[in-house]
């Protein structure tokens, strides 16, 4: 059985003091937003990011597409995402609640 993989995007515009940086940003709200809805990233595929820039606001306008595969909230905030149809666990895992 194949996983349903979906699109997640976002798209807007940046300034250019540090592109890297602000895409890693980018990428890291967007894989929470994800895993806010149940979802975490396909690690099969890398995030996509394009940038062009605009000489009057002299800013980059971008778009970023970050893929993922639906596995629950409570799943998604224990794992690292899904390679190869298998998930991969995450390295900080949430505790586990004490039961009295």
């Amino acid at each position: 059985m194949h996983d349903e993989i979906e699109r997640f995007a976002l798209d807007g515009e940046i300034d250019s003091s540090n592109l890297v940086e602000a895409k890693d940003r980018l990428v890291h709200f967007l894989e929470q937003s994800m895993r806010d809805a149940g979802f975490v990233p396909a690690l099969d595929l890398e995030p996509q990011f394009t940038r062009e820039y605009n000489p009057e606001t002299e800013k980059y306008n971008f778009q970023l597409s970050v893929y993922g595969i639906k596995v629950g909230r409570t799943r998604a905030c224990e794992l690292a995402g899904v390679m190869g149809g298998k998930t991969i666990l995450s390295s900080t895992q949430r505790p586990k609640s004490k039961q009295s």
